[in-house]
């Protein structure tokens, strides 16, 4: 799709985003993982990969509470889920 459209229709969506983020002050944070790290929690929990950088990402900040429709988050015994 972008290969053929390009970015140029989803631009106006990534500035509103942008704003958004700097009008309510959030702050996005880095991925924290390593390989081996990535490896032997989706393998321990059962996970994707996306889901695996995200938990691994929390736990390296201390955030221990989620909010996510994705029970699989439920598996991790560092963070607690909320719906």
């Amino acid at each position: 799709m972008i290969r053929k459209y390009g970015l140029e229709h989803v631009n106006d969506e990534l500035t509103t985003l942008r704003h958004l983020l700097s009008d309510y002050n959030i702050i996005t944070l880095q991925d924290k993982a390593t390989i081996d790290e990535i490896h032997e929690t989706m393998i321990k929990y059962r996970l994707l990969p996306g889901d695996t950088i995200i938990a691994l990402t929390c736990k390296h900040y201390g955030i221990d509470t989620i909010l996510t429709f994705d029970e699989d988050f439920k598996r991790i015994p560092w963070l607690k889920v909320m719906s």
